[in-house]
This record gives C-alpha cells, structure tokens and sequence, in this order.
C-alpha cells in the first residue's frame, strides 16, 4: 500500500511538473500593434480559439468579421460590451457547402473595401464516411476544401489591402497523416476502427491546410499578401466534445481512451485563450511582416513540416485535385 502511495505521489508530481512547464514555455502574442482601420475576418469566431481571437483583434479597434455556421449574434454583442468596439459583423456561412462559400465570398467582395486579415480557423472532426452533397468528405471540406476556396475566392480584395495577411489553423497532428496518394483527400481512411478513422481523417485535413498555406505563399508573395500556417497547442474546445459525439464508443477500451486524453489535455493543454495567441501574434506582430510559408508554434517559426508538406510533386498534386473538386474556374485559378 505504501509503495502504491508513493508511486501515486510521483505521478502527481511529475504531471504538476509537466503542467508548470508547458504553462512556462508557453508562445504569447506581445505586439504592440493598434488595429483602427484595419479589417479581418475570422472563420468559426463565434466559439472557441476563433472567438478569443476576434475579441482581442476587437479589443485593439479592428473591423472584425465573424463568419460562422452558427448564428453569432450573442457573440457579436458579448465582444461589443468588452472592447467597447461596435465595428464586429456576424455573417452565416457554411464550409461543408461550396455554394454558401461562394454567396459569403460574393457577399464579402461587395460590402468590404479592405481585408487586412484572414484567418481560417473554422474547424470539425469526428465524421465517419460522411460525404456532404458537393461529393467530398465532410470532414475535409470543412477542415480545407472550404478554407482553400474561400481563400481563392478572396484573393482580389486581399490584393487590393496593402501587406495583407492569410493565416492557416492547423496541428501537429498533421505529422500522424495517412495521406499515401493524392486520391486519398477525398477517399476515407483505410482503416476499421472508426475512432482511429476519424482521427485520421482530421490528420490529413490539417496536413493539407500546411500545404495549402504553403502553396498561396508561393503564389502570392508577389503580391506583398502573406500566408503562414500555426498550431494553436492542444486546445480543450468544442471541437473534442463533437467529435466524440458523433463517434459515440461507450465500451470500456473508448471511456478509458477518452479518460487519457482527457488528462493529457489537462497535463499539456491550453485554453482557447492560450490557443489563440500564436495565430495573433502572425496576425499583427510586426516581427512577422514579409514573413511568409512558414509553420508557426508558441509565436516562433516551428523547425521542421510533415514530410509529405516539403515534398513539392506531391503538393502540387493535393493543389491541382483540390482545385478540381471545389470547381475553380480558370480565371479563379492563380499562377
């Protein structure tokens, strides 16, 4: 009983050590930066690392777009009564749908004469061979067949903002990708269990994001728009709760799985606060004018991608398919 005290205590020890250090090493958005003037646009900002992140660009005087699948009113006034700043917009759209991708777009065009700032932070997980009426896999479109459309779509008035900048949420859990060929993006994992199927899928989803943030650097740089890739850390949102409602697994093997991750988001994990500052800080800090294709974790350059990020045929490949499935017109299409 005694030697099983003990080896509780290091444990608990070891898990506050754990914790204190992830607290201390922590990436936090430092920029002096005043924002008057400036637009940007947050997709999934009604909740989340997307809501923490509209409300500090709002606490600094941006224009702020929420643009969510949900109805984000509330959050439009919540943000408002904090910052003071009645300049925030909420607008519905949908990523799973690319004709609601392209009425947001055409809506955006037209009622806003800026775009300092786009961010593609709207994310899901948890859908199992689930394909929406566009053909592709709900997960992946939502995750990057809809944030590499919409950004094609905005890239006009992007051009017409002077040293913009495009910002991609990803994960490094996109190192854990089972992307073999390029058909694989919109073909379900090769896998039985339909937790590891779904976990794989979201994988896959965030190594594409990279390529895609990647592929518009090399594209737009030309232009003075800058495009650079973050992961936010493990962050404890809704996002885990949905993708374990739609997985369901009540057997004993899924509540202990459950019940690991669960302290490991507690041992390693951030608040959507926390989360949300590396995506700040490519946002705004000046540190990171002209920067562009990089992946960034904890505010710094992260040191290396998945290798199938930097392998450049392939990339191209994911690029070309990605354009053929979200139907890109040739005059959409950038050089």
């Amino acid at each position: 009983m005694c030697c099983l005290m003990t080896i509780a205590f290091y444990l608990i020890l070891a898990g506050i050590i754990l914790k204190a250090y992830t607290k201390l090493s922590m990436g936090w958005c430092r920029a002096n930066v005043c924002l008057v003037g400036k637009t940007a646009l947050v997709t999934g900002g009604n909740s989340g690392i997307g809501y923490e992140t509209a409300l500090h660009l709002a606490s600094r005087g941006c224009r702020v777009i929420i643009a969510d699948v949900a109805d984000s009113e509330a959050s439009k006034k919540r943000i408002s009564e904090e910052t003071g700043n009645c300049n925030i917009v909420c607008k519905k759209f949908d990523l799973s749908s690319l004709k609601s991708i392209r009425e947001f777009a055409e809506d955006i065009t037209k009622s806003e004469s800026r775009l300092d700032i786009l961010i593609n932070n709207a994310g899901a997980a948890g859908f199992v061979d689930t394909y929406t009426d566009d053909g592709m896999l709900k997960g992946m479109q939502i995750n990057h067949f809809g944030s590499f459309l919409l950004t094609h779509l905005l890239v006009d008035i992007l051009k017409k903002t002077p040293k913009s900048r495009v910002i991609f949420v990803s994960s490094l859990m996109s190192f854990l990708n089972q992307l073999e060929t390029v058909e694989d993006i919109n073909r379900p994992p090769k896998v039985e269990d339909k937790n590891r199927h779904t976990l794989i899928e979201y994988n896959n989803s965030k190594l594409c994001n990279i390529i895609s943030a990647r592929g518009f650097s090399r594209r737009l740089l030309k232009h003075d728009i800058t495009v650079n890739v973050v992961h936010p850390g493990a962050v404890c949102t809704a996002i885990f709760s949905m993708a374990r409602g739609r997985m369901g697994g009540s057997s004993w093997t899924s509540r202990i799985g459950h019940m690991v991750s669960d302290s490991s988001i507690w041992m390693f994990g951030k608040t959507a606060v926390e989360g949300a500052q590396t995506t700040l800080h490519c946002a705004i800090d000046k540190s990171v004018n002209g920067v562009s294709g990089q992946f960034f974790s904890d505010c710094k350059i992260y040191w290396k991608v998945p290798a199938k990020a930097a392998d450049e045929s392939f990339c191209d490949a994911v690029w070309a398919e990605s354009e053929k499935l979200v139907k890109l017109t040739a005059e959409e299409k950038l050089q």
